[in-house]
């Protein structure tokens, strides 16, 4: 494996790690400022919504001068967005704050993103998608895990600036990254990509389940504390756990489909498991049978993710992949963006587990649409 994967590989894993310290706890600090539901809403909306203004750029750019420049300038961007958040605590200083950490996290996803498309071996497609999903959901539960207990011990400005000290570390690595080969492609090839039916459906697909990411970044820490009673140490175990089995079913999932498992079925599977879980998830009060909906409701995720990880890989040609997988990345969080506000202000109005109910619905709307396209979804390829 040559440098620039392994650093592919390090980098997203470390980045997302030290990142989730404290992204399912935004919701519970913004409260201890004072703030609720709709506030909350807009900034965790504005948060992902810097995806629907820059990704596409972010992969063109990729394409055109390679992955070092975009991951350096999207680290800096995250080591000012900790430090700010640990300097500030007023509603306008929160807006930008938010929209410039929003804008570092995706640049470095879609940078990582589109240097993973372009270097795995296609030959194994399913367990390399397997294993680039994994290693950064494993380290995500692992930081789940991590801080909630460390801030069991200490305040969020410490934890802030730790993140901010780790960003700035993780810049030494990405300046070891080697330039890569880059394409300079008309803007008119990449719409001619992105106009055809069988990505419109895809796209269409990726809305109506991405909405329910929303839900979770607005309602998940609130859900378990107020109506599981759980503590902040026992919500980060209970968040980061199912996070490490996500990782796990990844590679499975993707290990099934180098064994001929087909996209439709895949996706089918992903999106039943997926909404059902995080309805029965929503719909309990005892933190045990929670936690069982929970993994059912995290192994249809990592089902999804490999399938979402093999359309794009397979609809797209490589020299144009980072501009078209961050066209995608713009669907996927553009639905995260909406559901966060819609989500947000029905968690607030209506409570969680009426938002986890809707969030779920709108996952298991989809499968209609799969049902009656599944043809378009043999993109995939089903042999190994």
């Amino acid at each position: 494996m040559n440098r620039n994967r392994l650093l592919n590989y390090f980098i997203i894993s470390f980045y997302t790690c030290y990142t989730y310290f404290t992204y399912f706890l935004y919701s519970i600090y913004l409260m201890g400022l004072g703030m609720r539901g709709s506030r909350i809403g807009l900034l965790l909306m504005i948060y992902t919504a810097t995806a629907l203004l820059g990704s596409f750029l972010i992969g063109l750019l990729e394409d055109r001068f390679g992955a070092r420049g975009n991951t350096l300038f999207g680290l800096a961007l995250t080591c000012v967005f900790y430090l700010g958040l640990a300097a500030f605590r007023g509603f306008p200083a929160l807006l930008a704050l938010f929209v410039v950490g929003g804008l570092g996290n995706n640049i470095v996803r879609v940078t990582m993103n589109a240097l993973f498309f372009k270097s795995h071996d296609a030959g194994r497609q399913g367990r390399e998608i397997g294993l680039y999903t994994f290693l950064p959901q494993f380290a995500m539960g692992l930081g789940i895990i991590a801080g909630s207990l460390l801030l069991a011990r200490l305040d969020f400005r410490a934890i802030f600036l730790s993140s901010a000290a780790l960003s700035l570390a993780l810049m030494a690595c990405a300046l070891l990254l080697r330039p890569t080969s880059v394409s300079v492609e008309p803007l008119a090839r990449y719409a001619r990509d992105l106009a055809s039916r069988r990505v419109l459906l895809f796209v269409a697909a990726l809305v109506l389940f991405c909405l329910h990411w929303g839900a979770e970044i607005t309602c998940y820490a609130p859900f378990l504390r107020d109506d599981l009673g759980l503590g902040t140490a026992a919500a980060g175990i209970f968040m980061g756990v199912p996070i490490v089995f996500l990782g796990c079913c990844s590679y499975y999932f993707g290990w099934r489909r180098d064994r001929g498992a087909s996209s439709a079925r895949l996706a089918l599977t992903a999106i039943a498991l997926s909404g059902t879980g995080l309805i029965l998830f929503g719909a309990m009060k005892n933190p045990a049978a929670a936690f069982f909906f929970r993994l059912v409701h995290e192994a249809g995720d990592a089902a999804f993710t490999v399938f979402s990880y093999v359309g794009i890989a397979s609809l797209f040609p490589r020299e144009r992949l980072g501009g078209t997988s961050g066209s995608m990345f713009v669907v996927m969080v553009g639905a995260q963006s909406a559901g966060a506000l819609l989500f947000g202000w029905m968690g607030g109005a209506c409570g969680y587990p009426a938002a986890y109910l809707a969030a779920g619905a709108c996952s298991l709307a989809a499968i209609p649409l799969i049902l009656r396209v599944r043809g378009d979804y043999r993109f995939a390829r089903t042999s190994g």
